[in-house]
């Protein structure tokens, strides 16, 4: 790994672009009659608030980074049209920066508070760094490769944090009917939905619940402090899962694809859970898939 990049100060700089993008999408979120909508074909909408927020973020990174490759989410489908496997060479990039300025768009539309912002840095392919800031509440979620998950709570105005905790590696013994899960669905309709939605009938009737917030960094997050048992979904994005997959996978969740495939941004799928549910759940997708 390039000695130049140290990655405690990566996380101070993206902790802190964090900060100042939540300002800034809190005070759009008080005016979401007055911000223009764009709805991106196959990928949800889009607001000034997510363009704003990601010119933010960038600016802020090249400041510091100038040579490094960023991929955000509202410029890359601008220059990709949506395409994603066009992008998939930037694993072959030894430091690319992956950024959502808002994770969880049709949840700031209309007014709820569940949504973040998620930062990460990615050494070829691999996340390396990972930040998740959700507003509304000043839970900020980070993690560092080999260095552990941390929790810090930011206080009105992000004025004061609370010391970080860290979230454990801790071993569980519940098993999938004492769960509750977590999940989202691929916006495109058509024959992997359906079969989405047969996974869903399947996991419900075995879970003690499921979930479906509208922000699958927040979700995953969430299941790395043990609020939820298990995320998975189809379709997303690397600027969805980047960020909160380091912060799971250092945290001690188990994240793979639906196969059972090692985690990296670029997956079709993602499964996230801790042992032994997680190895109930991949087993369950293999009968059901």
């Amino acid at each position: 790994m390039n000695k130049k990049i140290k990655l405690e100060e990566a996380k101070e700089l993206a902790v802190e672009l964090a900060l100042k993008a939540a300002k800034l999408l809190l005070k759009k979120q008080k005016k979401i009659s007055a911000l223009k909508i764009k709805n991106k074909i196959a990928q949800g909408l889009a607001s000034d608030a997510d363009f704003e927020s990601e010119q933010l973020i960038i600016k802020g990174i090249k400041k510091v980074y100038p040579d490094h490759f960023i991929l955000a989410e509202e410029s890359a489908y601008e220059e990709f049209q949506g395409e994603m496997d066009q992008y998939k060479f930037l694993g072959e990039k030894e430091w690319v920066w992956i950024i959502d300025p808002l994770d969880g768009t049709n949840n700031f539309l209309s007014g709820l508070d569940y949504y973040g912002v998620c930062i990460s840095l990615v050494h070829f392919g691999n996340p390396v760094m990972g930040v998740v800031l959700r507003p509304t509440n000043g839970d900020c979620f980070y993690a560092i490769k080999d260095k552990g998950a941390h929790f810090v709570k930011y206080e009105k105005n992000f004025l004061k944090k609370s010391r970080p905790i860290k979230l454990k590696n801790k071993k569980i013994s519940k098993n999938l009917s004492q769960s509750l899960l977590v999940t989202g669905f691929a916006i495109e309709k058509g024959q992997l939905f359906d079969k989405e939605f047969e996974l869903f009938k399947l996991m419900i009737g075995k879970s003690r619940g499921i979930r479906r917030m509208g922000s699958a960094a927040l979700d995953l997050c969430y299941v790395a402090d043990g609020v939820f048992d298990c995320f998975w979904e189809r379709g997303l994005a690397s600027w969805d899962v980047a960020a909160a997959g380091i912060i799971c996978i250092e945290a001690g969740v188990k994240v793979t694809d639906y196969e059972g495939q090692k985690f990296h941004p670029f997956l079709p799928t993602i499964l996230a859970a801790r042992v032994p549910v997680h190895n109930e759940i991949l087993s369950l997708f293999g009968t059901c898939l």
